[in-house]
């Protein structure tokens, strides 16, 4: 037992005499992702929310100066939209519906988008928050009318189905939202 005790002793200590004789490696330089710490490594927040605790927008986004006309023009065609989608309620079909609504979110976000940098900073950013829900809601029509199987349902009942009439209630309040006249200035 003894010499077992003394062999492994005399092991470590050889060990130990030979790492340290080893030179010391350097650090590694590894392309290792580096995260922001808000206050303690602002060097690389920059751009980002929290360097600044305001909203970031993306430069180039700037309003722009519309004429009443095409402004006018451009609600009006929102609005009849709104109204074809209203009168689509009663379909039966999940697909139909779900058709509907990628035609009426492509149309969306092209006209609604072009209204939202007709507006002033505050209504712009409130214009854009309500543009982005229905958007989201005709996104999730469209996905459950794809994928859902609502053969057993009652008209009206089923997921697609609900969804729309969520999707109306988000495209009624993003037209209810705008003003009457653009209110960008230069």
């Amino acid at each position: 037992m003894l010499l077992a005790f003394s062999s492994s002793r005399r092991s470590a200590l050889t060990g130990a005499g030979a790492c340290a004789l080893l030179p010391i490696a350097a650090r590694a330089d590894l392309p290792i992702a580096t995260y922001c710490i808000p206050g303690v490594t602002a060097e690389r927040c920059r751009g980002v929310f929290w360097e600044t605790g305001k909203l970031y927008r993306k430069q180039g986004a700037e309003s722009v100066v519309v004429s009443e006309g095409d402004y006018r023009a451009a609600v009006a065609s929102l609005s009849g939209l709104q109204n074809t989608l209203a009168g689509l309620r009663t379909q039966r079909s999940a697909k139909d519906l779900s058709a509907a609504a990628a035609e009426a979110r492509a149309t969306l976000r092209r006209t609604g988008g072009w209204l939202c940098t007709a507006l002033d900073e505050e209504r712009r950013y409130d214009s854009e928050f309500q543009l982005n829900e229905a958007l989201a809601a005709l996104d999730e029509v469209d996905r459950a009318g794809l994928a859902g199987d609502e053969a057993g349902l009652a008209p009206g009942f089923g997921q697609t189905s609900l969804l729309y009439e969520r999707a109306l209630k988000s495209l009624d309040a993003f037209l209810a939202g705008l003003p009457e006249l653009p209110t960008a200035v230069l």
